[in-house]
């Protein structure tokens, strides 16, 4: 029995037999195909927020300029096919990929970890692309 108070991630965990770590955050980490670490972690008004880390960003200059703007171009043109977006963190040093599920919305979040899966494999393809 999973110890979390949020309802989806309690059971996803339950369903998936993922051990409560006893994080007081809440958030869940998971491994998908072996290979994509996904933070699942409470959200606003009970939706579920997937999370996965793509890189560090350069340090500030026009290097993260440019990096930032072939970055957003990409992030732009993705948008209408993915339900992720690209953020950056609040200390302005790291870019995730995050996508947030409604508490009360197909699809279900298994299915959203799939999608979110997919788009994941997208990005980390693309973040080869740059420094």
């Amino acid at each position: 029995m999973n110890r979390m108070s949020h309802p989806l991630i309690s059971d996803y965990a339950n369903r998936h037999g993922i051990p409560d770590t006893g994080r007081t955050d809440e958030r869940l980490t998971v491994i998908v195909d072996d290979k994509y670490r996904v933070h699942l972690q409470p959200g606003p008004d009970g939706s579920v927020v997937l999370l996965s880390r793509l890189g560090v960003l350069p340090a500030p200059g026009p290097t993260r300029e440019k990096w930032l703007y072939e970055v957003g171009k990409l992030a732009v043109g993705v948008l209408s096919k993915q339900a992720a977006a690209c953020v950056v963190n609040s200390r302005d040093d790291t870019l995730w990929l995050q996508q947030v599920q409604p508490a009360a919305t197909t699809p279900s979040l298994d299915e959203a970890i799939g999608t979110f899966a997919n788009a994941l494999s997208f990005w980390k393809g693309a973040m080869r692309r740059w420094p």
